[in-house]
């Protein structure tokens, strides 16, 4: 399995579909994030948490979503990964070899993401005092869990529709679709959580409860999103339990499918 892994993180490196992605990523957002006319160059590491949080609830379930597709699916349309069950692999090598190289270079990005612009807002800024770093930290631990959910639902969709165009179609329209109806749904008396992955990432990275606070003879915004114990359960419970059974069910049928 492990030749696996290699083979497809290769591949995922090397595809120009995620590369123009990235470009895109890089160009359209991440500059104009930074460098724009409202561009947070000037805001702290802790003023930027909330900002990048907004940011990221939006593109990472659309990159877990892509890269996973890409990753899982594409070798199903070509029959690539067929080949490798009629030459000898076994089908959990074929179906977890790929789950956990969409799930490496997923996690990469998240980790990557974050991590530098925040680190870059401090050495410039400093760090402030809109949120401690001890919660922003849990706060952006927790979304691993939250992601790992994401691939799991893209690792057996992928598997079920044997292609890469079903998730793909699902990363951008579902994505949008389920922010829009979160919003309608809340405003009417019935907000989504843990009903989905990109629902709970939202609930997550929700840092729209804030106060006024005083800093450094400056007037800031105080970020009141301190996770409660119960909260990170809740959440751990509902990521790595709904993700094993996606990644179980997916596999099940994968296992029964007829290889041609």
């Amino acid at each position: 399995m492990l030749n696996i892994i290699k083979q497809i993180l290769r591949q995922l490196l090397r595809d120009r579909f995620l590369q123009l992605g990235a470009l895109y990523l890089l160009a359209c957002v991440t500059v104009p994030f930074f460098f724009g006319e409202t561009g947070f160059l000037h805001e702290t590491g802790s003023e930027s948490v909330g900002d990048l949080a907004s940011f990221l609830s939006v593109f990472f379930p659309i990159i877990a979503g892509v890269v996973t597709g890409r990753g899982c699916g594409t070798d199903l349309r070509d029959k690539t990964a067929n080949y490798e069950v009629l030459f000898g692999k076994k089908r959990s090598q074929v179906y977890f070899g790929r789950f956990f190289a969409s799930l490496i270079l997923v996690f990469a990005v998240t980790a990557l993401i974050p991590l530098t612009a925040v680190s870059l807002l401090t050495l410039c800024n400093g760090w402030g005092a809109s949120i401690t770093a001890a919660d922003s930290a849990v706060h952006f631990i927790m979304i691993f869990p939250v992601v790992f959910r994401i691939i799991c639902f893209y690792t057996a969709l992928s598997f079920l529709a044997g292609n890469d165009l079903l998730p793909l179609t699902v990363a951008f329209i579902g994505t949008m679709v389920l922010l829009l109806s979160s919003f309608f749904m809340s405003e009417a008396g019935f907000p989504l959580t843990w009903h989905t992955g990109v629902t709970d990432l939202m609930t997550l990275l929700d840092f729209s409860n804030t106060t006024g606070g005083f800093f450094n003879g400056e007037d800031i915004t105080v970020y009141k999103a301190a996770l409660s114990g119960a909260a990170i359960l809740r959440m751990l419970c509902t990521s790595f339990g709904i993700g094993m059974l996606w990644l179980a069910g997916g596999f099940a049928v994968f296992r029964r499918r007829d290889i041609s």
